[in-house]
């Protein structure tokens, strides 16, 4: 997508979301709010909310482990089933995204010759998104990750996130990553 862009002329920006501490801070109830909204069952959610809520860590402080404490939220690394209910819970959020391109809040990549059109890839906490070149869409999208952030606790952290132009004059960039503080 970005290669025809730039081989086409047409301009737009590339956003490179960060979230802060993704698996450390998601929170339970949404989570199991997700779960349930998406049809779960009642025992399978039961059980996720078993595994992520019983848990018991340790830190090691100059070497030795401290006393154990149970933990209130998050997901832990390298945990199988994190990816999968991380996942889930950004299903909310590529619906909002959706939703926003549907009610034209921002343009998506389009290749004319094909059906092919993208809003954004989003892989475990990994997620860009790609719009027209425009500070209204650019905006928008921050608005929307943010109303996420409020629903989610998943925090943005635009001073890690990247804003990429595409036929673009750097200026133009420059002032729009200052306005986000990317």
């Amino acid at each position: 997508m970005v290669d025809y862009m730039k081989r086409k002329g047409i301009p737009g920006v590339v956003f490179k979301a960060d979230f802060r501490k993704a698996y450390d801070s998601v929170d339970w109830d949404f989570m199991l709010f997700v779960l349930k909204s998406m049809g779960f069952g009642d025992k399978w959610i039961v059980w996720m909310k078993a595994c992520v809520s019983t848990a018991h860590i340790s830190v090691l402080l100059n070497g030795s482990p401290t006393r154990t404490f149970q933990i209130s939220r998050g997901l832990r690394q390298g945990c199988p089933l994190s990816p999968l209910l991380f996942n889930i819970i950004v299903e909310v959020l590529r619906a909002l995204l959706y939703k926003a391109v549907e009610l034209g809040f921002f343009k998506r990549f389009h290749i004319e010759s094909s059906r092919e059109v993208i809003s954004h890839l989003q892989f475990a906490d990994d997620l860009i998104i790609f719009c027209g070149a425009s500070e209204t869409g650019i905006k928008n999208i921050v608005r929307i990750l943010r109303g996420f952030e409020l629903i989610s606790s998943l925090k943005l952290n635009l001073q890690k996130s990247k804003l990429l132009g595409i036929n673009l004059e750097n200026e133009v960039m420059d002032g729009w990553a200052a306005m986000l503080h990317c």
